[in-house]
């Protein structure tokens, strides 16, 4: 017997920090329809750089289990960014992705990824691949908190300026 739809709302704050000085911090609402193996979710809310820009930010995401315990998983999301000097749409997939639970509130993961950014204001696409690793962990039923490590731009492996190396953190909350 198939599962039927299941509907999950959460609102985050999360913040990236690169190594180069340069942060983004995006704050927004998700709805999350979640179907047997897999879910399809909808983002909208609003991000800065701390310099020169705030933009708006909506999202379409979908994930795909591999297995029936969530740890394989396939996952892409969509991002469009509308602000006064970014205009972008993002394109992120990763092929496997891993999400390993270590203890009954404490998971890790590993999101190798391609990214594909096309840049209104400059008509530029660009290519990246990238990875992050991190951990997460549930404060309670609704909260969690996760720490990350990004590298981006792992086609230019032996760029290893600040620039493509960040810190990230995460905060969510379940509704």
């Amino acid at each position: 017997m198939t599962e039927p739809l299941k509907t999950v709302n959460n609102v985050s704050i999360s913040s990236f920090q690169s190594f180069d000085g340069s942060n983004f911090t995006i704050s927004g609402v998700e709805e999350k329809y979640k179907y047997n193996k897999g879910y399809a979710s909808a983002f909208v809310g609003v991000a800065t750089n701390f310099k020169d820009d705030g933009m708006f930010v909506a999202d379409l995401k979908g994930k795909y289990d591999y297995d029936t315990k969530g740890i394989f998983n396939q996952n892409l999301r969509i991002r469009n960014k509308m602000g006064k000097k970014t205009e972008s749409t993002q394109i992120r997939y990763s092929p496997l992705s891993v999400n390993v639970p270590v203890s009954k509130n404490t998971n890790i993961y590993l999101n190798p990824h391609y990214s594909g950014q096309y840049d209104y204001n400059k008509d530029k696409w660009t290519n990246s691949i990238g990875a992050f690793a991190g951990v997460t962990q549930k404060i309670n039923n609704n909260a969690s908190i996760s720490i990350e490590g990004q590298r981006y731009n792992l086609q230019d492996i032996k760029d290893n300026s600040g620039k493509n190396w960040s810190i990230n953190a995460i905060v969510s909350y379940k509704f």
